[in-house]
Order: structure tokens, then sequence, then C-alpha cells
């Protein structure tokens, strides 16, 4: 299981001020490289392209990709949609766990969004449960996207490295990226 599955939001659609020129496509070429691993690249701006590839990835030809990238403006315990209404971007963990369908199950889903992973750990806790995802993370606050980036990479890359072993990846992420994790705030569950 060495594969990424990638879904990025349509950055150009968001609030001047938020729009980023950064994409996370290189930053998979360089994992395809560097952990030969197998990638899957995907833009999506509404909750009906979310959807549609949520229920594809659950198909068993995609089992081989262990993780899911979610790379979103975010807020507490949400992503953003930046395609949708204004009124209407927000997507709960919670309705996001309903429209996975299993799409997660037995992965490791990743939110690089900001704030996603704030507040409390009742709601995390709850979207791993009925998401079945082997372990979810994220950050707690406003992130630095290039920051977050090279964080990000560290982190699948220890997961390509350990497999399954929650305990070997959280002890090499504190171990090589502490301050980095810590800066971010880091969680995984």
């Amino acid at each position: 299981m060495n594969g990424i599955i990638c879904l990025e939001t349509e950055w150009e659609h968001t609030i001047v001020r938020n729009r980023l020129s950064l994409k996370t496509e290189p930053l998979l070429d360089f994992l395809k490289s560097s952990c030969l691993c197998k990638v899957i690249y995907r833009r999506v701006a509404t909750k009906s392209e979310l959807q549609y590839y949520l229920r594809r990835f659950k198909n068993v030809e995609y089992m081989d990709y262990s993780i899911i990238y979610l790379s979103f403006h975010g807020d507490t315990h949400s992503i953003m949609l930046e395609g949708e209404p204004k009124n209407n971007r927000e997507l709960s963990l919670e309705d996001l766990s309903i429209m996975a369908d299993g799409c997660f199950e037995n992965r490791f889903v990743h939110f690089s969004s900001c704030r996603t992973f704030g507040g409390g750990n009742t709601e995390l806790e709850k979207f791993k449960s009925s998401t079945g995802a082997l372990y979810i993370s994220g950050y707690t606050t406003s992130v630095d996207s290039t920051l977050s980036a090279i964080n990000d990479i560290a982190f699948f890359d220890q997961i390509f490295r350990f497999k399954k072993k929650k305990a070997l990846i959280s002890s090499a992420m504190n171990k090589y990226y502490e301050g980095l994790c810590k800066s971010l705030g880091f969680k995984i569950l």
C-alpha cells in the first residue's frame, strides 16, 4: 500500500487574500520519485465533484492507495469547498464522513488545511470511528503553506517507512520535526 490520492481545492475560486500559487502537484511529484509511490491528483471545487471522487476512489482498484490527502481551506472540524456559494462552502467532518461512504476505511486521511483539527478531539474521534480510517491527521492552527508542505512531505515519508505503526510514525515526527509539528499544531489520531 504505497500510494497517495490527493484531492485539492480550486484555489483561484477563493477570496483574493487567500489565493495561493502553491499547489500540491509538485510536492506529489517529489514524493512519487523519492518514496517510489503511486499518486493520483484531482482538483475539486464543489461538493458534487468531491462526492464523485470519493465514490470512485473507494473502488477495489484504488485500495493500494493508503493515503487520502485533502488539501483545502479549513476551519474547526470542517473544510471549505471554494466553488460553492459563499454561504454553502463549509463541509463539516460529520458531513464529510457521510459523503465518504467507506472511501477512508483502512487508510490514512490527512487534512492539509488550516484549523480543521482545532477544538476538542470528540468530533475528530467520531470522524475516525465513523469512517473506519486507520489514522487521521491535520492542523490545529492557521498554517503557512510552505511549512505545512514540508511537514506533509515528512509525514508521508514516515508513513511509507513505517506502514501502519502509528507509534513509530509519531515517534519519528517528534524526533525529527518536533518544532515544525508544534508550530503548526500538527496532530495524529
